[in-house]
C-alpha cells in the first residue's frame, strides 16, 4: 500500500519511498540508503500515461557506491515499478 508524500512521491508501507526530484531523476530511498535513477521520459509511447525509461545497470549500485545483490536488485526494480504504477506511470526497463 502506499500514500502520497506530495505531488512527486510515494511512500509505500513495504518501508520505501520513490520520489521525483527532477525532470530526469526518480530517487529510490529504503533505510538509509539512496539511488539516483537517470530516467528518460517518453510522452508519446502511451496515450493516457507517461512513461519512463531506466536502464537496468541503474540497479546495480546504491549511492554510496556498495553494490548490490541480484536477489535486491529484482526487489528494487519490483518496488519501484509498483510506485511507479499507483503514481500513474509506465516503466519500461532497458538492457
Amino acid at each position: 500500500m502506499f500514500k502520497w508524500l506530495n505531488k512527486q512521491g510515494v511512500e509505500s508501507n513495504k518501508g520505501f519511498i520513490v520520489q521525483t526530484v527532477s525532470r530526469f531523476v526518480i530517487e529510490y530511498r529504503q533505510n538509509s540508503k539512496k539511488i539516483s535513477l537517470q530516467v528518460e521520459v517518453d510522452y508519446e509511447s502511451s496515450v493516457d500515461k507517461v512513461t519512463v525509461i531506466v536502464n537496468k545497470s541503474s540497479f546495480i549500485k546504491w549511492d554510496d557506491g556498495e553494490t548490490i545483490s541480484q536477489g535486491k536488485q529484482a526487489e528494487i526494480i519490483q518496488n519501484f515499478k509498483d510506485a511507479l504504477e499507483f503514481q500513474g506511470i509506465e516503466l519500461i526497463i532497458e538492457d
